[in-house]
């Protein structure tokens, strides 16, 4: 296994954009993206609803980051912390075609050798099945504390971020600014 300062670490960022909330991950990751400079240790990576595909860029991490709106049955906008071995059993991962696949996704992961450790970040969605580009008011609300949640996940394995002078101002889950 890696030390702190040579690990592999990948931020996954997981869901589709075309379907509100379900955008969430991504979302949190082009802010990562636009806001911060990491260590070339760190990759940020919007997957999207690339399921099995990124198997291999998950089996080169040492760990792995993956942020994701979730049903978890309380209030949206709740922040969840939980590892993938570890999954709280209330916690559900059927609710879209991008959770199925990752769900098979973590499934393969031990059949193509030592998979990394892989902590889930979500948060309670609101809407899933209405097609949007923004993300609901309680969603967009966790955006930021999700934000703080994830450098300080990457400072207690070792890494800092260094905040951007200009950074973009990102406004919906494309990434993109209006």
């Amino acid at each position: 296994m890696a030390t702190e300062t040579d690990q592999q670490i990948l931020v996954l960022g997981v869901g589709n954009v075309l379907l509100t909330d379900e955008g969430l991950g991504v979302r949190v990751v082009h802010e990562l993206i636009a806001r911060y400079d990491f260590p070339d240790n760190v990759k940020l990576v919007d997957g999207g609803v690339l399921g099995l595909s990124l198997t291999g860029t998950m089996m080169e991490a040492d760990q792995v980051i993956v942020l994701d709106a979730v049903n978890g049955g309380d209030e949206p906008g709740t922040i969840y912390r939980f590892t993938w071995d570890a999954k709280p059993e209330h916690i559900q991962y059927k609710d879209s075609m991008h959770q199925i696949d990752l769900m098979e996704t973590m499934a393969l992961l031990p059949l193509m050798g030592d998979p990394p450790p892989v902590l889930i970040l979500g948060v309670e969605f609101s809407d899933i099945d209405n097609w949007g580009l923004e993300l609901t008011e309680a969603v967009e609300k966790a955006v930021e504390p999700l934000i703080e949640l994830t450098l300080k996940e990457l400072a207690e394995l070792g890494v800092s971020a260094t905040a951007k002078a200009n950074p973009e101002k990102i406004t919906n889950v494309f990434g993109h600014s209006r």
